[in-house]
């Protein structure tokens, strides 16, 4: 709107300068006069003020851009380091609850060498496994060479410290990195305590070689001039290209310092020519800082994660900077461009004065039209012969047609809430017919929502359900969902509607896996939340409802009635999330428990009842 007002102020001044004018004089001065004389000003002031936001403009949102890329990158790299040690932590749980729950006899040489056998085969990034029992004795399996060994460790000292650490240990922890001779390499070693019917019965240890987590970082290089790497406790180097196939020697952990690779870059991380460069302003979860070395410039991108040992590990990569620089320079050309557009139309602009008066009435008329908010009655400016002022009216014209646009987006967003809604609605000319689908419901509802009312009040639970909406709106929609309604703390979305999908039965179960493990893993405005979800499919109507001035776009059907059901029965069946039969019988990749059937109220037959078992 500020553009569109803009030309009416600029009108409106001009009239007082002309009013002003003629009470000194008889003499109308005729729009031709005006042209000639204030033209050149009026054009070198809008092509100024034009050429100002598009670059400011564009500069900001390259900035944005090349943070975010930036960004994603540290990303992809954490990603591939979590891909390399999480599943390791999870089968040390799986391996210490068959043997906490006797489904395994850790005395039974034979059953334990091939549960370990098929371990190894699971997770090729462990190198070896070993369980040490309380009085120091040990078995331990190796894959290269593969071999099982049996062996008293009860007169090395460390390891009786080890164990006597782990009688009041809970739960697997990663230690810091340490050579090893028996596989002669550096690792990092996952451990965690044994206990059989709630005693104590040793350790089970799992080692992950580094040069492996080197190997991992180099195939996710997107150009030789991209050198990922891992620092352990700010200054010994984890992994790096570097230390692929390198033998290291037994000193400090068996890690290099970042003095002693020959990475002139890395080297100077913490000590570099500037922090946080202008264009990657906008980082947000990461660091960034340039480097200067051997006359180019070198960017450092890092983040600290804290979860793989008692020491934190930095993940980033080092890039030449030249791959970024393209972007500002092109962005330099066009500032020298437009400027040169400026120059050329203030000297031109008298000369075509006269030859414009027309359809500059015609552009006031309509601007005019335009700030009265009259965009229906403004028609579309004549194409002229010169260029300048065709580009002009084209503009103007291209402009009310956004206004016309956003006009029509902001009546249309007052009515119906969906993003894809308000798409269908402007390209169907502001209406959305009702419809019938076979879709996917889910029905969430927060457990213990009024006693922690009562607790947080008004404001406390406003910070919790806008936190906890956000990270579950932005699940659903990943997987293919749409929000329909938020009903207090409860939360209506549907799958196949508005959005057609023919997987929407899976899509449903993989966003609340998500919404599930989400939920589990983190506070919202420093509280821990529970929900309960309830999933169905089968046919629903979808459409506007309500007044004439007042529309509201909802689902109603026999799915949606039996998903709030089945959330309520959560509550009898103890259960947070159940899901109907109709929906279990189109999903692969997960595990449901059968709970039987239920007549549920408003269906007239029983309901096959399933549990997600997350």
């Amino acid at each position: 709107m500020v553009l569109a007002r803009w030309p009416s102020h600029s009108c409106e001044r001009s009239k007082i300068s002309a009013y002003r004018l003629v009470s000194f004089s008889d003499k109308k001065i005729s729009i031709v006069a005006v042209s000639v004389f204030g033209l050149g000003g009026l054009v070198a002031t809008a092509t100024a003020v034009a050429l100002y936001v598009g670059l400011t403009s564009a500069a900001d949102n390259t900035r944005r851009l090349l943070s975010s890329q930036a960004e994603l990158l540290v990303d992809v790299l954490e990603r591939r380091v979590e891909s390399q040690l999480i599943p390791v932590t999870e089968q040390s749980r799986w391996l210490a609850e068959l043997v906490s729950k006797r489904l395994v006899d850790p005395d039974d040489d034979t059953t334990l060498d091939a549960l370990v056998a098929g371990a190894l085969a699971a997770t090729p990034q462990v190198a070896g496994i070993a369980v040490v029992k309380e009085d120091g004795t040990s078995r331990r399996w190796q894959r290269e060479p593969r071999e099982t060994i049996a062996e008293d460790w009860s007169g090395r000292a460390e390891i009786r410290s080890w164990i006597e650490a782990g009688k009041s240990q809970d739960g697997g922890i990663w230690a810091r990195p340490f050579w090893t001779e028996t596989i002669g390499a550096t690792v990092v070693l996952y451990h965690r305590p044994l206990r059989v019917d709630g005693e104590f019965y040793g350790m089970l240890g799992q080692i992950v070689p580094i040069s492996d987590l080197s190997h991992q970082l180099s195939t996710i290089s997107y150009s030789s001039a991209m050198t990922p790497f891992i620092l352990y406790d700010k200054d010994r180097v984890l992994a790096h290209p570097l230390l692929i196939n390198r033998k290291q020697e037994a000193d400090d952990a068996g890690l290099l310092s970042i003095e002693e690779i020959a990475d002139g870059v890395l080297t100077r991380i913490w000590s570099p020519d500037e922090e946080n460069p202008n264009f990657l302003q906008h980082l947000e979860r990461s660091k960034a800082s340039r480097i200067t070395t051997k006359g180019l410039d070198h960017l450092l991108l890092y983040r600290d994660i804290q979860r793989f040992g008692p020491k934190p590990w930095t993940v980033g990569t080092h890039v030449d900077s030249r791959a970024y620089g393209g972007t500002f320079e092109r962005l330099r050309t066009a500032l020298l461009a437009g400027v040169g557009v400026l120059v050329f139309s203030a000297l031109i602009a008298a000369y075509f004065g006269h030859r414009v008066s027309h359809p500059i009435r015609a552009m006031a008329a309509a601007a005019r039209k335009v700030t009265e908010d009259d965009l229906d009655e403004v028609t579309s400016l004549p194409s002229s012969r010169i260029h300048e002022i065709d580009l002009a009216t084209g503009s103007f014209n291209h402009m009310v047609e956004g206004l016309r646009e956003r006009r029509l987006i902001r009546e249309t967003l007052g009515r119906f809430v969906p993003e894809t809604v308000a798409r269908k609605l402007l390209s169907a000319g502001g209406k959305v017919e009702a419809s019938h689908h076979h879709a996917t419901v889910l029905f969430s509802d927060l457990a213990g929502f009024t006693p922690l009312t009562e607790t947080l009040g008004p404001d406390g639970i406003v910070a919790v359900l806008n936190e906890y909406f956000e990270i579950m709106v932005n699940i659903l929609e990943r997987h293919g969902g749409v929000v329909i309604q938020f009903q207090g703390d409860a939360i209506l979305a549907t799958f196949n509607v508005p959005i057609e999908r023919d997987d929407h039965p899976q899509c449903a179960i993989e966003a609340v896996a998500e919404m599930d493990a989400a939920i589990a893993s983190r506070e919202f405005a420093g509280q821990k939340l529970k929900q309960r979800i309830g999933i169905s499919t089968g046919p629903l109507h979808a459409g506007a409802i309500g007044s004439s001035g007042r529309l509201s776009y909802t689902v109603h059907g026999d799915a949606v009635n039996l998903a709030a059901r089945l959330e309520v029965l959560n509550k009898e069946y103890g259960t947070q999330i159940l899901v109907a039969g109709e929906t279990v019988e189109h999903v692969e990749g997960f595990n449901f428990r059968h709970l039987g059937e239920a007549t549920v109220r408003g269906q007239t037959k029983a309901i096959a009842l399933y549990e997600l078992v997350v």
